[in-house]
């Protein structure tokens, strides 16, 4: 189902023309697709001038809904299975705000998108495509939102960056493939492994340590933002405790890097995907580093199965999901 984001957010703008327009947006989530859509929260939090967006894990936006969600706002809900029932319940607490409400799903007819007034269904594809996975799906919105409201001067470079985004990381994946098998087998035996990232990557440092060494393969992990790195974190460093950095290609470059010596100097087991490697810049300059997780979590994908593999560990095992009451 082909989404036309220029008439979805038309239609938004006009709904609230009278009332005052669009002020702020929230991204409300769990775990994962929590971290999915704080790629779009970065882009609008570096571009726009006067909408403000925010992040929150949905338990805590439906305990503590922020009194500025009102029908000034939009409030963008993900869960692929459309039941996680602390998102149906954000979703919920969001209409009673009087909120524009916009579910993403990747099922159809389910509760929550029975909550929303806009549902951005991203589950009819053939196979999957990174250009249309629920990360992509919120940027592409926030890119819109922001031409509309305000005027976004690389809006032509960030669509024509769509067009070619899957054929990049597919390029990518397959470059990473050889490193991916090596990283299974390096730390195959390990019972830890920190993720460091800065910019718009830190939400796959999140991802990576909580839902994928934590959640998938039972590792103790830690995700570090790398300009915090030098404020606490960087004293577990030895030759032993092994360490993955995703190393960006924009503003945030810089931060990476410091951490990316310190720990070339001072440790030893060290895994370094450079975005530059990956293609990323092909994107475009402007807008190349809001489109990195994409690309990153297209690696990460090959990293994460490798290990799996090596591990001889199934990313489909769990210990108490789906098994115990929690």
């Amino acid at each position: 189902m082909k989404i036309n984001y220029k008439e979805v957010v038309t239609k938004i703008i006009n709904s609230r023309e009278e009332r005052g327009g669009i002020r702020n947006i929230f991204f409300v989530a769990c775990g994962g697709s929590k971290a999915s859509l704080t790629t779009s929260d970065f882009f609008l939090n570096s571009e726009a001038d006067c909408i403000e967006s925010h992040v929150y894990t949905a338990k805590e936006f439906a305990l503590c809904t922020p009194k500025a969600c009102n029908n000034n706002s939009i409030v963008i809900t993900l869960s692929s299975s459309g039941s996680t029932p602390e998102v149906v319940e954000a979703a919920k607490n969001a209409k009673e705000k009087n909120a524009v409400s916009i579910a993403i799903v990747g099922k159809e007819d389910t509760e929550l998108s029975n909550q929303a007034d806009f549902v951005f269904y991203n589950g009819d594809e053939p196979k999957y495509q990174y250009s249309t996975c629920s990360m992509a799906l919120a940027l592409r919105f926030s890119v819109e939102l922001l031409q509309q409201t305000e005027g976004y001067e690389y809006y032509d470079e960030f669509q024509n960056a769509f067009s070619i985004l899957d054929e990049v990381i597919d390029r990518a994946r397959k470059y990473a493939e050889p490193g991916a098998i090596r990283f299974g087998e390096e730390h195959k035996n390990d019972n830890v492994l920190h993720v460091l990232a800065s910019g718009a990557n830190y939400n796959v440092a999140y991802t990576v340590a909580t839902c994928i060494l934590m959640e998938c393969q039972w590792i103790h992990s830690n995700p570090i933002h790398s300009g915090e790195f030098f404020h606490g974190p960087f004293e577990v460093v030895d030759k032993e405790v092994p360490f993955l950095v995703l190393l960006g290609v924009g503003r945030e470059r810089v931060m990476d890097v410091r951490a990316v010596k310190f720990l070339e100097e001072y440790g030893r087991r060290v895994t370094v995907l450079d975005g530059k490697e990956f293609g990323i810049d092909v994107l475009g300059k402007h807008v190349c580093e809001y489109l990195s997780p994409l690309v990153f979590t297209g690696v990460i994908s090959r990293y994460s199965h490798r290990l799996a593999d090596s591990r001889k560990h199934s990313v489909d095992v769990r210990r108490y999901m789906w098994h115990v009451n929690y």
